[in-house]
C-alpha cells in the first residue's frame, strides 16, 4: 500500500510539472496576425488617428530599429515634442529579436521619463501609466490616456 501511494504521488507530481511547463511555454504565444490587419483595427480609434503616422526613419530614431529587419510596424506619435502620446507595435521575426525590440522600447520609455522629469507633470503621469510589453513576436509601447484600452484591444487580436 505504501509503495502505491509513493508511485501515485510521483505520478501526480510529474503530471503537475507537465501541465505547469505547458502553461509557461504557451503563455507568451500569439497568433500570427498581419500588421495590416492590426493597423486597420487600431486605426478605428480616433484618439490614435489624431496622432501623426510616423515613418521608418522615426522608427529608427526612437526605437533604434530598421523596418526592413522586422515583419512590420504600426507607429503613431503626437505632433508636438511636448506631448508624449504614442503607440508603437512592432512584429519581430523571432523571439530573440522581439526581446531586443522590448529592450529598445523600455529604453525609449526611460528616455522619455528623463526628458520630462521635474517639469512635465502631465506628461510624467502619462509616462508612468505607459504600457510596454511583449506577446509572442509582437512588442508594444503605448502611452496616452487610453493606453490600457489600446493594449486590451491589441492583445485581443493576437
Amino acid at each position: 500500500m505504501k509503495n502505491y501511494l509513493h508511485i501515485f504521488i510521483k505520478g501526480a507530481f510529474v503530471l503537475f510539472l507537465i501541465a505547469y511547463l505547458t502553461v509557461l511555454y504557451t503563455s507568451d504565444s500569439a497568433k500570427n496576425v498581419p500588421m495590416e490587419q492590426i493597423a486597420q483595427t487600431m486605426e478605428q480609434d480616433s484618439d490614435i488617428t489624431s496622432l501623426n503616422k510616423e515613418t521608418r526613419s522615426d522608427l529608427k530614431h526612437y526605437y533604434q530599429t530598421d523596418d526592413r529587419n522586422i515583419d512590420g510596424y504600426f507607429f503613431y506619435k503626437a505632433a508636438s515634442s511636448m506631448a508624449v502620446e504614442e503607440i508603437c507595435i512592432m512584429k519581430a521575426t523571432d523571439n530573440t529579436q522581439a526581446n531586443t525590440l522590448l529592450e529598445n522600447a523600455n529604453a525609449h520609455l526611460s528616455s522619455q521619463k528623463q526628458v520630462f522629469e521635474g517639469y512635465g507633470t502631465d506628461q510624467m503621469a502619462l509616462l508612468n501609466n505607459a504600457v510596454v510589453g511583449k506577446k509572442g513576436n509582437y512588442v508594444y509601447y503605448m502611452c496616452g490616456a487610453d493606453a490600457q484600452n489600446w493594449r486590451t484591444a491589441f492583445l485581443s487580436m493576437i
